[in-house]
C-alpha cells in the first residue's frame, strides 16, 4: 500500500511540473505576440517623442475617417502613409458631421412626424369653368430632429431663425422632408422660405409660394354650390415607414384664410385638414396631406343672368293656355290653334337660344345634373305638355267629341290653373334641394 501511494505522489508531482513548465513556456510567448507595435516602438526607442506624436495624429485622422462618408474615408485612407496634421483633419470631421445632419433623424425613431398647416394669404382668381385657382399660400411644416439641440443661452429669441438666402443655405445642410403640390399647375412668384430651429431641436419651415392650382369643382347644386380650393401635399422620397403626415389643434389654429382675404362672387369658408396614403411601386405608401380652403358661391350673382329668363321662359307654354278660351256652350275654342302653335315653337327656340348662351358662358353646369339643367328639363316638358294640349283639345277637340263639350270646358278649366302651379312648385322644389 506505501508503494502504491509513493507511485501516485510521484506521478502528482510530474503532472503538476509538467504543467508549469508548460505555462512558463507558452505564456511569454503569447504576451509577446499581443504586444502593441506601438509600445514595442517606445520600448526600443524611448528617446524618440516627436514619432510617436505623429502616430497619435495619424491614429486620430484614421478614426475619422472611419466615421465619414465613403469617399471621405477613401481619402483618409489613401493618404495614411503621411502624417496628418489637426488642420487637415479638421475638414473630414465637418464633412462627417455634415452627411449625419442631412440624413433622417432618428433620435425619437421612426417614422418621422411632419406637422403640416396652410396659410391662404391671397387668392388672385377662381375659374369655376376650368377648375383652376390661383393662390398665395404659407406652407408650414414642423418636425424634431434632436441633432439640432443647442442651449437656451445660444438665443435670446428662444429659437434660431434664418431668412431668404441665409436660409435656403442652412436648409441644404440639415434633412429636411421632400414634399410635393400634386396638383400644382405652375408657380407664378416666389417670395421665400423662413427657418426656425428651437433649443429642444424642433424645425419649422415655412414656404410662401403663388401659384396656380387645378381641382374639382362640382355645380350640383348651383347656384348654392360649395366649392373646395385644396393643396394636395404629397410625400416623394420616404414611405409611411419613414414619414408621416399629420396635423394637431396648432395646425388647424394656424390653417385658415387671411382676415382681408377676398374672392370676386365667393364666401370664404374653413380650411379643411385631411390626411390620407398614396400607393407606389412595389406595395409602397406614400403620406397625403390635402388642405382644402372651402368657399361658398353667392346665390345672388347668377339670379339676374340665368334663373329670372329660364323662370320667364316658363310662361311661355302657359300663355299658349291662358290666351284662349272656350264658347258659351263650351264645344269650340275661340282662338285659332295655329296661332297658339305657332307661340309654343317660338318657346321652343327662345329656350334653346337661352340654353346656348348659359352654357357657354357657365360650362361647369354644361354637364352633368344641376339647378339649371333641371330647369331647362322642365321647360322642354312643359312646351311638350302645351303643345299636345293645343293639338289634342284645340284644334281637333277631341274632349268634345268624346265626352261631350261640359267636360271639355271643365278640362279646361282646369288646365289653366293647375299647369302654373304645377311648374311653379317644380321650380321651387328645384331651388330648394339645391339650397339645401
Amino acid at each position: 500500500m506505501k508503494k502504491r501511494r509513493t507511485r501516485a505522489r510521484s506521478l502528482m508531482i510530474a503532472l503538476l511540473g509538467t504543467i508549469f513548465g508548460l505555462a512558463l513556456v507558452l505564456f511569454p510567448l503569447r504576451g509577446s505576440r499581443a504586444e502593441p507595435a506601438s509600445d514595442r516602438a517606445s520600448t526600443k526607442s524611448t528617446d524618440a517623442p516627436a514619432k510617436g506624436a505623429a502616430r497619435t495624429k495619424k491614429g486620430a485622422a484614421v478614426a475619422a475617417a472611419a466615421d465619414a462618408p465613403a469617399d471621405s474615408a477613401g481619402a483618409a485612407a489613401g493618404d495614411a502613409g503621411a502624417p496628418v496634421t489637426a488642420t487637415e483633419a479638421a475638414p473630414v470631421a465637418a464633412k462627417a458631421e455634415e452627411a449625419n445632419l442631412t440624413s433622417i433623424p432618428i433620435g425619437r425613431g421612426l417614422p418621422v412626424k411632419v406637422n403640416v398647416g396652410v396659410f391662404f394669404l391671397e387668392l388672385q382668381s377662381f375659374d369655376d369653368t376650368k377648375g383652376e385657382f390661383e393662390a398665395t399660400t404659407d406652407l408650414r411644416l414642423q418636425w424634431m430632429d434632436t441633432r439640432l439641440r443647442f442651449p437656451r443661452s445660444e438665443s435670446y429669441r428662444g429659437y434660431k431663425e434664418w431668412r431668404g438666402k441665409d436660409a435656403e443655405e442652412q436648409i441644404a445642410k440639415i434633412w429636411t422632408p421632400t414634399i410635393d403640390v400634386a396638383n400644382r399647375l405652375e408657380s407664378s412668384g416666389y417670395v421665400g422660405r423662413r427657418l426656425r430651429i428651437y433649443p429642444s431641436g424642433e424645425v419649422e419651415i415655412l414656404t410662401r409660394t403663388t401659384a396656380r392650382h387645378t381641382g374639382h369643382v362640382s355645380a350640383e347644386t348651383f347656384p348654392f354650390d360649395r366649392q373646395r380650393l385644396a393643396l394636395d401635399l404629397i410625400v416623394r422620397d420616404d414611405t409611411t415607414d419613414e414619414v408621416l403626415l399629420r396635423f394637431d389643434q396648432d395646425d388647424v389654429v394656424f390653417s385658415r384664410a387671411a382676415n382681408n382675404a377676398t374672392l370676386d362672387g365667393w364666401e370664404l369658408g374653413l380650411v379643411e385638414l385631411h390626411g390620407a396614403e398614396v400607393a407606389g411601386w412595389n406595395g409602397d405608401r406614400y403620406a397625403r396631406m390635402t388642405a382644402s380652403l372651402v368657399v361658398d358661391r353667392l346665390a345672388s350673382s347668377s339670379l339676374a343672368p340665368i334663373f329670372i329668363p329660364l323662370l320667364a321662359s316658363l310662361l311661355i307654354p302657359l300663355l299658349a293656355i291662358w290666351m284662349n278660351r272656350t264658347s258659351e256652350d263650351g264645344g269650340e275654342f275661340e282662338v285659332d290653334a295655329f296661332e297658339l302653335a305657332n307661340m309654343c315653337i317660338g318657346g321652343l327656340f327662345s329656350v334653346i337660344a337661352l340654353s346656348f348662351a348659359i352654357y357657354s358662358s357657365y360650362t361647369v353646369i354644361a354637364n352633368g345634373d344641376n339647378t339649371v339643367t333641371r330647369l331647362f328639363g322642365l321647360n322642354y316638358a312643359m312646351l311638350a305638355i302645351t303643345l299636345a294640349i293645343v293639338v289634342v283639345c284645340f284644334r281637333y277637340n277631341l274632349l268634345s267629341k268624346l265626352f261631350g263639350p261640359y267636360v271639355q270646358r271643365e278640362t279646361f278649366t282646369f288646365m289653366s290653373w293647375a299647369l302654373p302651379v304645377l311648374s311653379l312648385a317644380t321650380s321651387v322644389a328645384f331651388l330648394l334641394v339645391a339650397a339645401a
